[in-house]
């Protein structure tokens, strides 16, 4: 009977979105169609396969009421989601070495790790932009009319910058942490930026 209820459950669901209309009209655009790279996977194709080498990109979006602060606001999406990613690499590291030993990670410290490493990156540079005008309007199911922009931002940053960042990290890091804990952060970090230069 539950399998049943899910079922029907994930049917409606389905039906529900394949009817999804949005509730705004576009009324002007950077471009005529909504180019390839806005989608992650597809990002890194923006640049020649020698280049990809070196660089890792990222792509984010935004939303606001005016396309300079859209713009810059989809740039600084971006650029926490390369420090995010790298937080949540090291993090897992981290958390491996825990394990191993039968001990726990602490929770706070992706959270702090994205913090610093965010702190330190240099070197972002953005690579695409896309925007959208946007009416949006009651009678198409928007909570009001109003014209806003939709935004998304490709950066990329040389994975050597990526490094330099992840060094300053441990380097402002180490001192106030406990011996075992040195350690496993310098294993961590060490091991994810092994993993960069062999991506060459």
């Amino acid at each position: 009977m539950k399998k049943q209820i899910l079922t029907v459950s994930a049917v409606c669901l389905l039906a529900a979105c394949s009817g999804f209309k949005p509730d705004y009209t576009v009324t002007d655009a950077s471009e005529s169609s909504k180019p390839f790279w806005t989608t992650q996977s597809k990002t890194a194709k923006i640049d020649s396969s020698s280049e990809r080498k070196t660089n890792r990109y990222y792509v984010a979006n935004a939303v606001a009421p005016e396309e300079r602060t859209c713009l810059r606001s989809a740039e600084a999406n971006a650029t926490r989601k390369i420090a995010a990613e790298v937080a949540q690499e090291i993090a897992a590291q981290f958390e491996e070495a825990r394990k191993a030993t039968g001990e726990t990670a602490d929770i706070k410290m992706k959270d702090k790790l994205q913090q610093i490493v965010d702190t330190n990156l240099h070197g972002v540079v953005v690579a695409e932009t896309y925007w959208e005008k946007r009416s949006y309007q009651k009678q198409l199911g928007a909570a009001k009319d109003y014209v806003g922009y939709k935004c998304d931002v490709a950066v990329k940053i040389k994975k050597s910058a990526l490094i330099e960042a992840l060094e300053m990290y441990k380097a402002k890091t180490i001192r106030g942490l406990s011996e075992k804990d040195k350690k496993d952060v310098n294993a961590a970090v060490d091991n994810y930026v092994a993993e960069l230069k062999s991506e060459d």
